[in-house]
């Protein structure tokens, strides 16, 4: 028997949506509940691993990976997954599967608290945290206790944030993956242990959502903690992994962090080549801060192109350092319009 999960009204919105928010489809957008039909759920779960990363999510993180980009303050580490991520499996409403989505962007994320945690745990199950009790306390805080000897009486403010971290756009063509999950003993773990798994049990596959590609994890602090932070980071997310099911094998990350590369646009080098060949062969780099370049951006109608290049124009103009401090009138005009 069906059960109807959306209101009529809402029905035939839905397949007709220009955008689709992956954390909305997850809560909202299963139509209906039928036990009979198996294929459903799956299908549903395959139409929202489909969704690729948005302009809007593109230019979010560009803000986000600008506003963090300070070596005095922040330490940035974009690092790979070695092999899918659960994370936040249990938001799925009647879809029984979920992911942490962030709210605003539509892209999945990993949570600060997650991190900070995760990390904490490594380092407080090594002999490192029983010789330097007083290290672990500074970087991750430590709770009020009232006892006459206790060091922290009024408790302590860890020394380093762990913000969340963000899915790098393009490191996958998916963020989000279909997963299949089987379990072999299902009355054995859904009476806790009372009914005794066997041989015969028959195994149930389960349809799950993952994540794959590269996370850009945030650590902010004062500057000689940092590095210790992030070698810590570093253990934790490659020996212990995150989120849901590391002891088989998910959520382990590449303990090598990826060298943050700029976005490429292929619209923008044929463009620059185009208008160099123009003004008689001039160099690349006065054509990338050039006011002609800015108005060739300008004039494009694609908005999901128009984003990606620009993505690509910001990411070559802060390499130079030319982003926050146009060199030449030409450069600030350009700015003027990229920022219009």
């Amino acid at each position: 028997m069906a059960t109807q999960l959306m209101r009529e009204a809402l029905r035939r919105l839905y397949p007709v949506a220009n955008d689709a928010h992956p954390g909305l489809l997850m809560q909202r957008g299963l139509m209906e509940h039928n036990e009979e039909n198996k294929e459903a759920k799956t299908a549903h779960i395959r139409k929202i691993c489909g969704i690729t990363s948005t302009p809007f999510y593109h230019n979010a993180y560009q803000r986000w990976r600008t506003a963090t980009a300070d070596p005095l303050r922040f330490r940035q580490l974009e690092l790979a997954l070695e092999s899918r991520l659960f994370i936040g499996l249990t938001g799925g409403g009647m879809l029984e599967t979920g992911c942490a989505i962030s709210h605003s962007y539509g892209m999945p994320y990993i949570p600060g608290s997650s991190v900070k945690g995760v990390v904490r745990a490594q380092v407080c199950g090594s002999p490192f945290a029983g010789q330097h009790p007083e290290v672990i306390a500074e970087l991750f805080g430590a709770e009020a206790d009232p006892t006459p000897e206790a060091p922290y009486p009024q408790g302590l403010s860890g020394l380093v944030t762990f913000h969340d971290a963000w899915w790098v756009p393009g490191s996958a063509e998916h963020p989000l993956v279909e997963e299949i999950v089987t379990t072999h003993h299902l009355e054995y773990y859904g009476t806790e242990g009372r009914t005794p798994a066997t041989d015969f049990d028959s195994p149930v596959p389960n349809a799950q959502i993952a994540v794959q590609g590269n996370f850009l994890f945030v650590l902010e602090g004062p500057l000689a903690w940092l590095e210790l932070a992030q070698r810590m980071l570093i253990a934790a997310l490659s020996k212990r992994g995150i989120g849901a099911k590391t002891r088989t094998g998910y959520g382990l990350f590449d303990p090598a962090p990826q060298k943050p590369a700029g976005p490429v646009c292929a619209w923008v080098d044929e463009t620059i080549a185009r208008l160099a060949q123009q003004n008689n062969n001039a160099k690349p780099d006065d054509v990338l801060r050039s006011k002609g370049l800015a108005g060739e951006w300008a004039a494009l109608t694609d908005p999901a192109l128009k984003a990606e290049a620009l993505e690509d124009i910001r990411s070559r103009w802060q390499a130079k350092g030319w982003w926050d401090e146009p060199p030449g009138k030409s450069a600030k005009q350009a700015r003027a319009i990229y920022d219009g």
